[in-house]
């Protein structure tokens, strides 16, 4: 089984996770036996009309799921500016298993959003497929040794606008799968954290432009003293090392919720003082029971990840940076 085919496979284990954790019940078929005459033997079947519950008991699952809505009109606005529409809409879901001292985490994280400005084409302001799967055996309190395993990756292509030939990442261009054997605290229902000294980290790039380019820290093309292609470059980068993983996710207060989550990694082979560091928040706000205000954003550094430096408008070079995105939004919610 290679490494694409356990992605594809685990983050199915999530989905189904979530899909089958429900509630459900059965009807109890009592058996009695009856002795009517010596080696004679009635049996009788009743139905019985006691309903009995499926132990789901064990199952913790919830999540939020938001649609959120931009416009900007103008008319002979002497200011400036431009009309715009935009749409973001994300699902933050999990299915949480805890039963004597087996524990299964999954959660899955999903994302995208567009806006148009004036007469331009639709742009992307965000696109996110995250999806974890933990499971481990309980050894102290609140306290287990288990296997993680995480994958990120984006729905669709991006650009460099507004140049919409420069393509910068498309679908597992890139994408990250990490593995990794460690102990998980899970003190209550709102906070978990993972800690792992033998982690795998896989990048992958599966755009040969990309590739090519050395982007995202794979090994990029060689080519002769002419610049003719000697070979492409790798599309897998495979790192070790140590890995983070923490979240929190409660109601902080009435009609507020809370959810966040850190990941740090370090690889031992290469700059192990290099952290990577990827740290989003969600804040929900109620109006109502159907509409909400949302607020996204996300930190992240990667020296792997170079980001374009740019002098005026002309492009003097590319370097690892600090990326900040933020995102919020008025629109309706729905909360389980």
């Amino acid at each position: 089984m290679n490494i694409k085919t356990l992605l594809i496979l685990s983050f199915c284990i999530c989905l189904t996770s979530i899909a089958f954790a429900q509630d459900d019940t059965v009807k109890k078929v009592t058996i009695k036996y009856q002795i009517i005459k010596k080696d004679t033997v009635k049996r009788e079947i009743t139905i019985s009309n006691e309903i009995i519950k499926k132990d789901t008991a064990a199952w913790d699952v919830g999540g939020i799921i938001n649609i959120a809505f931009s416009q900007v009109s103008l008319s002979n606005w002497a200011a400036g500016g431009q009309n715009s529409i935009g749409l973001v809409s994300l699902a933050s879901v999990h299915a949480n298993y805890k039963k004597k001292k087996i524990n299964w985490l999954n959660s899955v994280d999903l994302a995208y959003g567009l806006e148009k400005q004036g007469m331009q084409s639709a742009e992307k302001t965000t696109d996110k497929i995250e999806a974890t799967s933990n499971i481990g055996y309980t050894v102290f309190d609140h306290t287990m040794a288990g296997l993680l395993v995480n994958f990120k990756s984006q729905f669709g292509p991006g650009y460099q606008f507004p140049n919409d030939s420069d393509l910068l990442s498309n679908f597992m261009a890139p994408g990250y799968a990490t593995i990794a054997l460690g102990f998980t605290y899970n003190p209550t229902k709102s906070i978990s954290i993972f800690i792992s000294p033998a982690t795998l980290k896989y990048t992958f790039v599966e755009n040969q432009m990309l590739a090519d380019a050395g982007d995202y820290g794979v090994t990029p093309a060689t080519y002769d003293g002419t610049g003719k292609l000697i070979q492409h470059g790798k599309e897998i980068l495979l790192q070790a090392g140590a890995y983070f993983n923490g979240n929190y996710s409660a109601t902080v207060c009435k009609g507020v919720t809370l959810t966040t989550n850190l990941q740090l990694f370090s690889n031992y082979i290469k700059n192990p003082q290099d952290i990577v560091v990827d740290w989003t928040n969600l804040i929900q706000l109620k109006v109502n029971k159907f509409i909400s205000v949302t607020v996204n954003t996300e930190l992240l550094y990667d020296q792997n990840i170079l980001v374009p430096i740019y002098d005026g408008s002309v492009l003097v070079g590319k370097a690892p940076r600090t990326q900040f995105k933020e995102i919020s939004g008025f629109g309706l919610a729905f909360n389980f």
